[in-house]
């Protein structure tokens, strides 16, 4: 994953576009159009035509090749047959250039002969990025940049969009024209030889132009790449995905909606609900849960709209005794959906708007109103937004018609209130807000702990594993099975456990599978003989926490008979039992299939009325994780203090033990750390902390046991490293009654060995000036302290290699 020389695509100074004619049917002369129509030329910008044919084009001089251009363009737009692509990038490495856009349709696509691998070839000495090939172009519009081939130039806006089809892209420009959407960033990926959907959403993520991120996605290639891009994106703005051209694959559907999820994203399945899921989210305002309160001028919207959220899991909200007082007293009607008459007066409204945004079981408020000759809309707009903008929950609306209701609709709009064309298409807004808000806690939500399966256990389980296929045997006894399953706290039933049918949860059942593109995967959904023809199942990519795994049962029908069927303790052991699937599956990559069915719960424990299990040898078993799991690799037992302490990576489990050892921090050492007064962590920031993409970051705390035997952290030691791997920004606290012994040497040596061995190029941080202990430790390890631009800081800097 890189974002380098990103920033030359997307803010060039100088373009060269290889292959520009004047010859109208040629993609060169409408790139070269494009970028001399817009802002990009008047505002200092270097456009450089190359084509040995022609002398001059468009009034500017035109160059045989590109060792002839006047200095080493920023970005290169390759429009030139496929022969000559792979020579061209070459050329353009050799001659300073960093960035190119393959406009240039790979012939290997319909069977022809690549350009994929020659282009990255080409490029790999000189660390040339290349969008494309195939692609369309991309617009920065603020920078009135437009190196595309589209029939039009993009509006300025806060939107980033990123396509891989170029006829979407294309559409949408469009489509968005008509409706006046602006954007940041308009990309049409084409093939992603190079630059592709992860790397994108790093530079987008970072991209202070952009507010949201929007993505039309055919495939994603490398999984975890885009899983670990899309959950940092995620946590800094909304970014919104719809999947173009449904997978055929049983299940295929499932595991991306589940990535999604994952990542903190919002998945729609529209181009017009992606726009909509753009003004909704960013003008939501918090939201605990998904009750609705309905305030329409026409029955029949009121039942549009319960229709369509009996359809989705919400609900009507239930109106309390004080709200059906006030409702009352403003000769307003006392139900939900609220129903007024046509010639309602607008002091009703008023009054029915206060009552219902003043009710604490409606999560938000839905305003449905058509035209009528008795009331004009655009004074009940007047009199109601003012209210609604006021509001700490939110408020939708939908002014059903044209121009009698358009002056309703700026109203709104003016106030910064979400309006919809359709009954339906507001209902699904606050369902967007819903799902965003449920995917987000995902992010966030600090899990209950698991017992970890011992390493000794993950030993014994791998020897258990590999014995088998050293034997030829692709399948395990009935003892071996019960014997890898215990290892990770799973059961299968006696004999005498199978006979209690009457113990069975409702028939549920377990399975994983194996998606070609993002691996492993736990579904989790209705069992018995009716599994296969029910079609209720819900995927989830491992590793999974308790939150996860409740989530996943969460989204299926069988749920609701579970619930109605078992006890507290059940409905968490069957929770466990999918963490504990999940586990396994992250440590066994030859476990290839594997299928619980149907499940028993027996005094709150859970056991396999069956097991099938598969396993396969390592070339043939299936593709890495999504997701990289808790690395217990890392894990180590050293000697400190007069007894052992263990170095481990953090995990999302450890938010209360991270909780207790911040409030051991004096609160000088919190400043001096966060740079802030600070008395307890925050929910948001604890579970930034504790929930970290080993992929991207590493975080080890130092813990022993406490006088009560539970575990205390003593120390943690952190960084965040950029997609490039060159630099890791560190930061590091001991708890405060611990400092001076040594501690922080031990967590930080630690921390360096992690990170030479990944090759990363140095450790960087920022400190307050006064830190002597940081800059103590950075010195000693061979780095510097350096100025820094900020007042009252200094920079630290460790070169590794």
């Amino acid at each position: 994953m890189s974002i380098r020389h990103l920033d030359r695509l997307f803010q060039p100074r100088s373009v060269a576009v290889i292959g520009a004619s004047d010859n109208p049917q040629r993609i060169g002369t409408r790139v070269l159009a494009n970028l001399l129509d817009g802002e990009f030329t008047r505002d200092g910008g270097k456009v450089w035509p190359v084509n040995p044919r022609h002398d001059t084009l468009r009034g500017l001089p035109c160059y045989a090749r590109v060792s002839a251009l006047p200095a080493p363009a920023d970005l290169a737009v390759i429009c030139t047959p496929p022969a000559t692509v792979a020579g061209l990038i070459s050329e353009l490495g050799q001659n300073g250039t960093k960035a190119a856009i393959v406009m240039t349709a790979d012939p290997g696509t319909a069977g022809g002969r690549s350009l994929r691998q020659p282009m990255l070839d080409a490029a790999r000495p000189h660390l040339l990025r290349i969008l494309g090939a195939g692609s369309v172009g991309l617009q920065s519009p603020a920078l009135g940049l437009n190196a595309s081939f589209t029939q039009m130039a993009a509006g300025t806006g806060r939107l980033a969009f990123v396509s891989q089809s170029g006829a979407l892209a294309t559409a949408v420009l469009d489509w968005a024209g008509q409706r006046g959407i602006g954007f940041s960033r308009f990309v049409a990926m084409g093939d992603g030889v190079d630059v592709d959907f992860g790397d994108l959403l790093d530079y987008l993520a970072a991209d202070t132009a952009t507010e949201a991120i929007l993505l039309c996605v055919e495939q994603v290639r490398s999984a975890r790449k885009f899983m670990s891009a899309g959950r940092l994106a995620a946590r800094g703005k909304p970014v919104i995905v719809l999947k173009v051209g449904r997978d055929a694959a049983p299940g295929a559907d499932l595991v991306f909606d589940a990535a999604i999820r994952r990542a903190g994203m919002l998945r729609v399945y529209s181009t017009e609900d992606l726009f909509d899921a753009v003004e909704t989210l960013a003008r939501q305002r918090p939201q605990r849960g998904e009750r609705l309160a309905v305030i329409t001028n026409g029955g029949g919207l009121g039942l549009i709209a319960a229709d369509a959220l009996a359809c989705s899991g919400a609900q009507l909200a239930p109106l309390s005794p004080e709200t059906l007082k006030r409702l009352a007293q403003a000769g307003a009607p006392q139900t939900n959906p609220l129903d007024f008459l046509a010639d309602a007066p607008v002091e009703h409204y008023t009054g029915a708007v206060e009552a219902l945004l003043r009710e604490p079981q409606a999560d938000a408020l839905l305003f449905l109103h058509a035209p009528t000759a008795m009331v004009a809309s655009e004074l009940i707009a007047t009199a109601v937004a003012p209210l609604m903008q006021a509001a700490n929950k939110n408020v939708l609306s939908c002014w059903l018609g044209g121009g009698s209701v358009a002056q309703a609709r700026r109203v709104f709009a003016d106030a910064g209130l979400p309006t919809y064309d359709t009954p339906e298409k507001a209902v699904n807004g606050f369902l967007q807000i819903a799902q965003y808000r449920r995917n987000q806690e995902l992010l966030m939500e600090v899990p209950a702990g698991v017992p970890a399966t011992s390493a000794g256990e993950r030993s014994s389980a791998r020897a258990l594993v590999q014995a088998a296929l050293n034997a030829g045997r692709s399948d395990l006894s009935d003892t071996d099975a019960r014997a890898l399953m215990a290892a990770y706290g799973l059961a299968l039933a006696t004999p005498q456990q199978a006979a209690l049918t009457g113990a069975t949860l409702a028939a549920a059942r377990i399975q994983i599978g194996h998606d070609p593109v993002f691996g492993p995967v736990v579904f989790f959904g209705q069992g018995g003989i009716a599994a296969d023809v029910a079609a209720d199942r819900a995927a989830g990519l491992p590793p999974l926490n308790m939150a996860l795994a409740r989530d996943m049962v969460s989204r299926t029908r069988v749920s609701r008979l579970l619930a109605q069927s078992q006890t507290a303790a059940d409905a968490e052991a069957l929770i466990r039992t999918l963490v504990q699937v999940a586990d396994m599956v992250a440590d066994l990559p030859e476990l290839i299939e594997l299928d619980l069915n149907p499940l028993l719960a027996i005094g709150g424990s859970v056991v396999a009325l069956g097991a099938r299990m598969q396993l396969a040898k390592a070339r043939a078993r299936r593709a890495e994780l999504a997701i990289r799991p808790y690395p217990q690799e890392l894990e180590e037992r050293v000697d400190w203090g007069g007894g052992q302490i263990l170095l481990r990576p953090i995990r999302p489990e450890d938010g209360a033990q991270h909780q207790a050892f911040f409030s051991a921090l004096n609160a000088d050492d919190v400043r001096l750390r966060f740079f802030t007064a600070m008395r307890e962590l925050p929910p948001a920031q604890l579970a930034r902390l504790t929930q970290i993409d080993y992929d991207r970051a590493m975080a080890f705390i130092a813990t022993r046991p406490n006088a009560n035997g539970e575990s205390e952290t003593l120390g943690v030691v952190r960084a965040v490293i950029d997609p490039d791997n060159q630099s890791a920004e560190f930061a590091i606290i001991v708890r405060s009654d611990l400092k001076g012994r040594g501690l922080g040497y031990i967590l930080f040596q630690k921390l360096v060995d992690y990170f030479r061995a990944r090759g990363t190029r140095e450790i960087v941080g920022d400190a307050l000036s006064e830190n002597g202990g940081v800059q103590k430790l950075i010195r000693h390890f061979g780095g510097v302290v350096l100025p820094h631009p900020e007042a009252g800081m200094v920079r630290l800097q460790l070169p590794l290699r």
